[in-house]
């Protein structure tokens, strides 16, 4: 395990040999160190136990006008680049652009590291899986499964500017699944958390959760009409969100010239400066600083995503250049090339609480998690999901558990006109993506229903 200042230390080495060895016209230099845990219960027997560690180093140049890319494990690195032009290295095609200027402004942003996550040895964590499956055997007949994650990254930049950047953040992720067994039913209601600090106590988010299955599962309803109103949970919302939508901002052309009717009450925000939000950091994956970026306001295409590489205007830089390999635990790596992604996205609030929007309903479902939503065609919008946790809603409250059904629609008519959305908000960070969302729930009359 390398110390901060190792780390540091080797940053500079590098790009000091890079300098006079090479001569390139420009270099930079990217080193993430991560150390995790991983564990949790299945059906109240504790999983087995995962520990991480990786610390690597990605090296960029231009030399004679291409752009080349390469990595090393950071314990070899200041051999292996001894024989740069003969390690695995190779060219990419890039219009030419200037590594960010570094500035002495690149700190860390507050709320982003707890000692507390940085000081976990692997007896601590053991001792958390073990209060959960505690609470778990107290509960008659619910049974708690859990995942538990828990994550400290130290990143570092340093360029052609000579000026470094060094920031590490901390995460906490807790997915837990309670499954209800009643006299002729079973039941499942699901919670995500994710965190920057560890909470204080879990005892809340369980407490909550084992009401809302057993009570969910006190009648099981029936879909007798399939031509409903249906509210998406901020959990469910932003996982079809994240496929449907997300990839269409990190492409920019297609929201920008799209000639589409959003909602007046749409207004989405991109910002990675806010202090305890699980993406919120002082710099990019690039070394530039993270800024407020607002993408669509009040229905109508404002800005899009830049990076350093990919911006049309190099005199505004947005901040949004990451190194993301999707469907990993932890999906930055520094062996991934940069490319645009978001950090934290926000979603306007509406005028209208969760209750007040069950009430607008009258008959209909209310979807609290689903799956398939990784299969949503990004191109068009499409996606066809499976409930995993819905509920019938009527005369403004959930009257029973619905078993299992699908439904389709398209993303970008869904946030047209008659869309609505709660004034209550809740952070998620969807499974296996780098970036947060924070969004209302949502009432739709755009999507159909398969039973």
């Amino acid at each position: 395990m390398y110390t901060d200042d190792e780390l540091k230390e080797i940053a500079i080495q590098i790009i000091h040999k890079l300098e006079q060895k090479y001569n390139f016209n420009e270099s930079e230099v990217f080193i993430q160190s991560l150390s995790q845990i991983r564990g949790g219960t299945v059906f109240r027997t504790p999983k087995e136990f995962h520990s991480t560690n990786r610390a690597g180093c990605a090296i960029r140049y231009f030399n004679n006008d291409k752009l080349f890319f390469s990595c090393f494990p950071i314990n070899s690195v200041l051999n292996r680049i001894e024989n740069l032009d003969k390690q695995s290295t190779y060219p990419i095609e890039t219009p030419s652009f200037s590594f960010p200027q570094i500035t002495e402004d690149s700190k860390s942003i507050a709320n982003i590291y707890d000692k507390r996550i940085a000081s976990l040895d692997e007896e601590d964590f053991f001792a958390i899986i073990y209060a959960l499956n505690e609470q778990d055997e107290q509960i008659k007949n619910v049974i708690l499964d859990s995942s538990v994650t828990y994550s400290l990254e130290r990143k570092i930049i340093v360029n052609s500017s000579n000026m470094l950047a060094f920031e590490k953040g901390t995460w906490f992720d807790i997915d837990v699944r309670a499954l209800y067994r009643g006299k002729d039913i079973i039941a499942s209601s699901e919670k995500y958390l994710t965190s920057r600090q560890i909470p204080n106590s879990l005892d809340g988010l369980i407490d909550d959760l084992m009401s809302e299955t057993i009570q969910s599962a006190a009648t099981r309803a029936k879909i007798s009409n399939l031509i409903v109103p249906v509210v998406f949970s901020p959990n469910a919302f932003a996982d079809i969100f994240s496929f449907s939508f997300i990839p269409l901002l990190c492409k920019n052309e297609k929201i920008s010239t799209g000639n589409y009717d959003f909602s007046s009450d749409f207004t989405l925000v991109d910002d990675g400066t806010i202090p305890g939000l699980p993406n919120s950091t002082a710099f990019d994956d690039e070394g530039q600083n993270q800024s407020k970026t607002v993408l669509i306001k009040n229905g109508d295409f404002v800005n899009e995503l830049n990076s350093t590489q990919f911006s049309k205007d190099q005199g505004i830089q947005t901040g949004n250049s990451f190194r993301v390999k999707l469907f990993e635990q932890f999906p930055r790596h520094y062996k991934v090339y940069p490319a645009i992604n978001p950090s934290n996205l926000l979603i306007s609030e509406g005028n209208e609480t969760i209750g007040e929007l069950f009430n607008d309903v009258g008959e209909g479902i209310y979807v609290n998690s689903v799956q398939g939503h990784m299969t949503a065609d990004s191109q068009t919008g499409v996606f066809k999901i499976s409930t995993t946790d819905a509920h019938w809603i009527e005369n403004g409250s959930i009257k029973g558990t619905l078993p299992s059904f699908s439904i389709t629609g398209n993303m970008l008519e869904l946030l047209e006109g008659d869309t609505q959305f709660s004034k209550d908000r809740k952070v998620v960070r969807p499974r296996n993506t780098p970036y947060s969302i924070v969004l209302p729930y949502i009432l739709t009359n755009k999507v159909s229903i398969f039973s």
